[in-house]
């Protein structure tokens, strides 16, 4: 529920220890510190088919975030005095205040013989649905583990759990962190750094970059001998969801919530066959739209299966809604300045581009829904477009209103 308050803006009072005076202290970014990331706990789990040393994993996991700027991880979450999200870390890692939170379970059986293990999913000829993250919840997470942000406020609780389930013939192991710590390419750098740790390869670990810095703040303005002849104001704008808007929008998602009962987690498994099928069939569809002359129409897989999803979730409404997907932009691969580096970026740097269909197009065919997503996402990932929507989250973090929806009130919205 403090997700749903943060949709307002409203922050719920914390109990939180006293500070630690001799804690390094980190800042966080404006991408970091919203009121949604504050709560959103993610949880990664993978299924090794092998046995692995689980205090090696462990250890090597505790190592890295010894290292360097990499200890951020190791941290507590504390809010300031102005209400900012830092994160709090012991100077030295102890029994009484570890790295992370850790937790090991052995099985003295196959994976396929436990009645949870056995379910896992598993690559199928054709395409299937099989079960979601949650039924593995018990895998991920104890019963003593934080369920929202909040929890991590209280006390003095490692921000991110490392869990291992073993088996005779299988490992699971399971990351859990809120994501104000990172986003996914940022725990793609600590998957890849925490295996270089455990390969005995310590020193081509590589470091985070600029840990206390908001790169934001270095983006929204151009390279130093290029300047922007004026300001390009957001192509978003006129679609933003504020106001009265944003209050029949939290009010309609409330009554989905209490009147639609509960979703049901399941995982969707597409062979490499039934992705190219569907490639070929959204292609043929997107050149049917386009005049004789005109160049082929360019699509990538991600924007076809956006629309595939979409087309699936209107279709599946009884209701004929106007449709908003959402697609992922990493700012990483869009500022040369955020490339060319000698070490990560952890931070969240992440915002989305959005694609607005009306209840007709998303109920069509496939083929125009992922070109409209291309163009999209082309028109809205420009350096002088991507600076304007983060100008204007400069500008509403003054205000402490990170909210910014884009569609309309009574949408479906679909991805993240």
């Amino acid at each position: 529920m403090d997700a749903i308050r943060g949709l307002f803006g409203v922050n719920p009072q914390r109990g939180q220890l006293p500070k630690v005076e001799s804690d390094y202290v980190y800042p966080t970014s404006l991408l970091d510190d919203t009121y949604l990331f504050r709560d959103l706990i993610l949880t990664w789990t993978f299924c090794f088919n092998d046995v692995l040393d689980p205090e090696k994993l462990h250890s090597s996991l505790t190592r890295l975030l010894e290292i360097g700027d990499w200890r951020k991880f190791g941290g507590r979450l504390r809010l300031n005095g102005k209400d900012r999200l830092e994160i709090h870390v012991p100077r030295e890692f102890t029994p009484e205040r570890p790295a992370v939170r850790y937790t090991h379970e052995a099985f003295d059986m196959s994976i396929n013989s436990h009645p949870l293990g056995k379910k896992m999913p598993k690559v199928t000829e054709k395409p299937s649905t099989q079960p979601g993250a949650q039924e593995f919840k018990e895998f991920a997470v104890t019963s003593d583990d934080p369920v929202n942000g909040s929890d991590l406020f209280k006390g003095d609780k490692p921000q991110m759990s490392l869990r291992i389930v073993s088996f005779s013939d299988a490992t699971l192991v399971s990351l859990v962190w809120p994501h104000s710590a990172m986003d996914a390419v940022g725990f793609q750098a600590m998957l890849k750094n925490w295996s270089l740790v455990m390969a005995g390869r310590e020193a081509e670990v590589l470091p985070v970059l600029r840990a206390r810095d908001d790169m934001v703040y270095d983006i929204v303005e151009p390279p130093s001998g290029m300047e922007e002849t004026a300001q390009e104001e957001s192509h978003l704008a006129q679609k933003r969801i504020s106001g009265f808007k944003l209050v029949l929008f939290g009010l309609r998602f409330l009554w989905d919530l209490l009147w639609q009962g509960a979703c049901q987690s399941k995982s969707i498994f597409l062979p490499k066959e039934a992705v190219a099928k569907l490639m070929r069939q959204a292609l043929e569809e997107a050149t049917i739209t386009t005049h004789p002359g005109d160049e082929k129409p360019f699509i990538s897989e991600g924007d076809v299966l956006a629309a595939w999803t979409a087309r699936l979730i209107a279709s599946s409404d009884p209701r004929r809604l106007p449709v908003t997907t959402l697609t992922t932009v990493n700012l990483r691969y869009r500022f040369k300045s955020l490339m060319e580096t000698a070490g990560v970026y952890t931070q969240n740097l992440a915002t989305a581009a959005y694609t607005f269909l009306s209840p007709a197009m998303a109920r069509g065919p496939i083929g125009p829904i992922a070109l409209a997503s291309r163009q999209h996402i082309k028109a809205q990932t420009t350096e002088p477009q991507l600076r304007a929507i983060m100008r204007t989250l400069i500008a509403e973090k003054e205000k402490k209103d990170t909210t910014l929806l884009f569609g309309e009130p009574n949408m479906l919205s679909v991805g993240g």
